[in-house]
């Protein structure tokens, strides 16, 4: 015997967000918006003082490649600090493991058994990624632009083959 209640997936199927959002504000409550001031806070240029030396390097490196392409704004400092002290980490270990191998005894029993420099290794990597695609997210939306569907390319064509001289 089947008992009354609510089954999954009867009913008027849901509107997806991106419905809602054409048709207008439907349920007539205000609409926030959150803005930012485009200054933003700037990344300071010398990593601090409790970084590895290693870890220093990695922030000097990374701080010249955003500065280079001019994205020193919006980023959160720590999120660099934590990318640069992750990667170290992740070389460190696989610093170790070109050293020692992958493979190390087992003290207990004498078999091979996996190196732990391994699993670690591997868990600072996915941090370093998780951290770096945060910077990254910043730095893609501070350069996108527009694509015109021009390729620059096609102007030099028609001045080649319209014999227009440059």
């Amino acid at each position: 015997m089947a008992s009354g209640g609510r089954r999954p997936g009867a009913g008027r199927p849901r509107k997806a967000a991106a419905q809602k959002a054409l048709e207008g504000n439907p349920g007539r409550r205000p609409i926030e918006v959150v803005t930012f001031n485009a200054e933003g806070i700037e990344l300071p240029s010398e990593p601090p003082s409790y970084l590895s030396a290693k870890a220093k390097e990695i922030y000097r490196t990374v701080y010249a490649w955003l500065k280079g392409i001019g994205c020193t704004t919006g980023i959160l400092p720590y999120n660099l600090e934590e990318y640069a002290f992750c990667k170290a980490r992740w070389l460190e270990c696989e610093d170790m493991n070109t050293k020692h191998g992958l493979l190390v005894k087992d003290p207990t029993n004498g078999k091979a058994m996996p190196s732990p420099f391994v699993a670690m290794a591997q868990q600072y990597l996915k941090q370093t990624n998780e951290v770096w695609s945060k910077i990254y997210l910043v730095v893609r939306e501070s350069k996108l632009s527009k694509w015109d569907d021009k390729n620059p390319n096609d102007d030099i064509m028609e001045k080649i083959l319209g014999g227009g001289g440059g």
